[in-house]
């Protein structure tokens, strides 16, 4: 089957780079809890984790670092021109960032 740059670039739209920037910092968070949680013997649940870091104090951090992979969307969407995606992508880490001022100041 022939792919044809039309059918890719059907994806230069700016709901899918929000899409793709607001899901890809959730599956890094999920790599990361399951990274920390299962590393250490007493497994801890989804919800308790996120607990567990928000008193500490760590879940700002936390949340910041997980949206650096979308860095690497970002170069993927610039090396493809995809400039309306990026578009997308740009507004998904405002809306990150925010999400993570509300959070650090309540």
């Amino acid at each position: 089957m022939e792919v044809r740059p039309n059918m890719i670039k059907k994806y230069n739209k700016p709901f899918y780079g929000l899409l793709g920037g607001i899901i890809l910092p959730v599956i890094t968070f999920l790599i990361y809890y399951a990274y920390s949680a299962f590393s250490i013997e007493a497994e801890l649940p989804l919800l308790d984790f996120i607990q567990t870091i928000y008193n500490k104090g760590a879940f700002t951090p936390v949340l910041s670092l997980c949206v650096l992979p979308n860095l690497i969307l970002f170069f993927i969407f610039k090396k493809t021109d995809y400039w309306y995606a990026m578009k997308g992508l740009i507004l998904s880490v405002l809306i990150y960032t925010i999400l993570v001022l509300i959070i650090k100041f309540m």
